[in-house]
């Protein structure tokens, strides 16, 4: 009986888990796909590519790979001169307001399309990249 009750226990446990698991990987991309489609395809374009000269690439890009960076560049826009892929650019991108869980997605959805590949970021590392230092960055 004792095995019975601890086996039903861990299955219960195991379950629940599952079930208060953080954003699913496939659920993360598809929401910050819509985020995406919102507020960043007018310029980054629909296959990420950017605008030659005046928005960068986000394909197959080493620019993605500072998480605190993106969240501040995601909430709070950036401005200054930036290297992307050998290309120079200097337009300024203009902050967005959305949630924590949306900044998470999109960064998830940017950072495993277009060939790139990276680690999904949660809202726990959205909060604490909120309040990180990032040398050389210049908000909107």
């Amino acid at each position: 009986m004792k095995k019975f009750i601890l086996f039903t226990l861990l299955v219960i446990i195991a379950i629940g888990s599952q079930s208060f698991s953080p954003t699913a990987p496939q659920a993360s991309l598809k929401k910050g796909q819509a985020v995406y489609e919102t507020y960043c395809i007018s310029c980054h374009m629909e296959d990420g590519n950017g605008v030659p000269s005046a928005f960068p690439s986000l394909v197959k890009t080493g620019n993605l790979t500072d998480k605190n960076r993106l969240v501040k560049i995601v909430l709070q826009g950036v401005r200054g001169p930036i290297v992307v892929k050998g290309e120079k650019y200097d337009a300024e991108m203009a902050s967005i307001t959305i949630t924590d869980q949306e900044v998470a997605d999109v960064i998830n959805y940017i950072r495993n399309t277009w060939g790139n590949k990276a680690p999904l970021m949660n809202v726990s590392e959205v909060a604490l990249a909120k309040k990180a230092v990032v040398k050389g960055y210049q908000p909107y």
